[in-house]
């Protein structure tokens, strides 16, 4: 009983901050529609603006001109070729049949129910998911076979991590939010807090969300202005904003947590929206946490964790290794001066130079006279740099 009532406590508390967050998001909307045709002198004006010189002395006015010749001479020759006399064709012209009205209520059905039925779905496998995650767990693990300890640890790493993942995105997207809602605010924009409230939400879209977030505020200003103050003064609280968080801030708050290379995150953005849509792109991360978890636990998910991971390919001495027999000699330089400017000339040789030596000597049967001679070219470059 008191896992359940706890269950029940957690999806209550979720669906009512869920309505009352949309009710606001629908209160703002609304008052926002009303002003909206206000807007509309505004806009016409701006695009006026916007518009070329009317006396043609333009290049693209001359260029348009040119192509309006050149389609009639066409048209022209081309009526010119035609023998015997044209017949104008009738145009026919198919009206649809009205729609009874049962027709249309099915129609305005649907449209309701099946989001509605999606969101229930939603939620009921919610709480059986939130009732069910020991016998779940258990479930996984036995299906995993193998080693039963790792399997456990493997579990309750992955829990750690998108746990503190998604703590620290929530955080990230209300430090976004709200710095946004107050500029906007300042600035002038209506509704600011709603558009505050829909960039936090929208940053759980990797690449996409962020663009629209910042799209949205920048054509209702405008809208809204008839100068064009307040665009750029939005332009640049939305530049701002993204440097200082895309730089600053998710580099902080998300290094070392989620233990993917920003490759895999692009890739299973991509992935995962294909086969699941927009919801494929807010859950791209976390299932790749997870996998790249289990990579690290179960042996024969290991290849995940090496493609996935943010874990170098190899050690320095067999990274330094491969880039000698690749032909990277000035690469090959240049990691061997950064290695020895940041620990020291010693432990160098120590830590990286003698176990090259040592992986070059056990591979020498299988590496080619070219590859050998590179090795030694490149390391005689290393010496004396």
């Amino acid at each position: 009983w008191p896992g359940a009532l706890a269950v029940a406590l957690v999806v209550t508390l979720t669906l009512a901050i869920l309505a009352a967050l949309a009710a606001l998001g629908a209160q703002q909307l609304a008052a926002l529609s009303r002003e909206l045709p206000t807007y509309q002198s505004t806009i016409q004006k701006k695009l006026r603006e916007l518009r070329p010189a009317p006396d043609g002395r333009s290049a693209v006015a001359a260029a348009s001109r040119l192509m309006a010749v050149v389609e009639g001479e066409i048209a022209a020759a081309g009526a010119a070729l035609k023998s015997g006399p044209s017949r104008t064709p009738t145009r026919v012209l198919v009206e649809p049949a009205p729609k009874s009205p049962l027709r249309t209520l099915a129609g305005v059905a649907e449209a309701l129910l099946v989001p509605l039925a999606t969101a229930g779905l939603v939620v009921v496998l919610l709480a059986y998911l939130l009732g069910q995650r020991r016998e779940l767990s258990d479930r996984l693990v036995r299906l995993a076979g193998g080693d039963m300890h790792r399997m456990a640890e493997a579990l309750n790493d992955a829990a750690q991590r998108v746990s503190r993942y998604l703590l620290a995105q929530l955080l990230v997207n209300i430090g976004y939010g709200i710095p946004l809602a107050l500029g906007l605010w300042w600035i002038g924009v209506p509704g600011a807090w709603l558009w505050g409230a829909a960039a936090a939400l929208l940053r759980y879209v990797p690449y996409l969300g962020p663009l629209i977030a910042g799209a949205v505020p920048l054509l209702l200003a405008f809208a809204v202005d008839p100068g064009w103050s307040m665009v750029l003064w939005t332009a640049a609280l939305v530049l701002v904003l993204e440097l200082l968080v895309n730089q600053v801030v998710e580099p902080l708050a998300y290094g070392g947590i989620s233990g993917i290379s920003p490759v895999a995150v692009l890739v299973s953005a991509g992935f995962w929206a294909l086969i699941w849509g927009p919801m494929g792109l807010v859950l791209a991360t976390p299932l790749t946490v997870c996998l790249v978890v289990l990579g690290r636990h179960v042996a024969d998910l290991r290849f995940l964790d090496v493609l996935l991971g943010d874990a170098p390919a190899f050690d320095r001495p067999t990274l330094l290794y491969r880039r000698m027999i690749s032909g990277d000699r000035d690469e090959a330089v240049a990691l061997a001066a950064e290695e020895a400017a940041r620990d020291g000339l010693r432990e160098f040789y120590d830590a990286t130079a003698l176990p090259l030596l040592a992986i070059a000597a056990r591979a020498a049967p299988q590496a080619s006279a070219r590859q050998r001679q590179r090795v030694l070219a490149a390391g005689s470059r290393i010496v004396e740099a």
